[in-house]
């Protein structure tokens, strides 16, 4: 997901009604608090020795401590002016940046935004680390392995 596809999401959705995170251990809390909207350039180089290089985004939440959840309408025009101000933000892939009693903050993936009751529910889904020459050499190979095996051109 990006920015953007999240924003046309939720201009789907009543503006009215409250925007609840969730995460698999709960609720974000209420009150919880958009800190900001990172756009970070990467350069890497993986286990196998290639180079890459691209832009990630992030939306780093502070968990509330009660009061109300944000509405759809206040948290999109976070988000639209966000796309507006920061080049490139709108189209990078989008992660959130978040942890329960704001401790041992952890990164997640989003789902779509969906419509429940009289809220609009967003699901933080957990991420993990993965081996990108493995994953390239299982899509092409139809095959699993990792680091070993010579055909998959990682740890090598």
């Amino acid at each position: 997901m990006t920015p953007q596809s999240l924003l046309d999401g939720l201009q789907k959705m009543p503006t009215d009604l409250p925007l609840v995170f969730q995460t698999g251990e709960g609720t974000i809390g209420a009150g919880y608090h958009v800190t900001e909207f990172k756009l970070a350039k990467v350069g890497s180089i993986d286990c196998g020795g290639r180079l890459a290089s691209w832009t990630e985004a992030a939306l780093q939440l502070l968990d509330g401590q009660g009061g109300s959840h944000m509405t759809v309408g206040k948290f999109n025009n976070i988000l639209e002016q966000s796309i507006a101000r920061l080049t490139g933000l709108g189209e990078s892939p989008l992660q959130v940046e978040f942890a329960h009693e704001n401790q041992g903050m952890r990164i997640y993936g989003l789902a779509a935004p969906e419509l429940r009751g009289r809220a609009v529910a967003v699901r933080l889904r957990d991420v993990r680390a993965h081996c990108k020459p493995a994953l390239e050499h299982v899509a092409a190979t139809d095959k699993s392995g990792c680091c070993g095996s010579s055909a998959s051109g990682c740890c090598n």
